[in-house]
């Protein structure tokens, strides 16, 4: 999967040369409800303690990925492939094809 540009992302990480603390700026939401949250770090121990847990979550998103896939191989039939077509489809915004199409194999009218 490709990187997003750093402009696309919702965060910003920079460093305050006049605190000493490393500052994520945080966008939540659309215009015009749109928020930003502010976190700092002001020592490389919560540095690590932040990386540790952010790794430890995409972890474990990826493993409940790979389990849910595995029981819908397992218990509901589904095909390995069509349900990878189906997860891309619907990780892509200009996908208009119905999931159910892409996972039973029918043709769209």
């Amino acid at each position: 999967m490709p990187e997003q540009a750093a402009d696309e992302l919702p965060f910003r990480v920079r460093f305050a040369p006049e605190t000493g603390e490393v500052v994520v700026m945080m966008t939540y939401g659309n215009p015009p409800r749109q928020t930003m949250r502010r976190k700092t770090y002001d020592s490389t121990e919560a540095l690590a303690i932040a990386i540790a847990e952010h790794h430890h979550e995409s972890y474990l998103q990826a493993r409940l990925a790979n389990e849910l896939a595995a029981a819908a191989i397992t218990h509901l039939g589904a095909d390995p492939g069509r349900l990878q077509k189906a997860v891309r489809a619907l990780s892509d915004p200009t996908s208009t094809v119905p999931v159910g199409s892409i996972l039973r194999g029918e043709r769209q009218p």
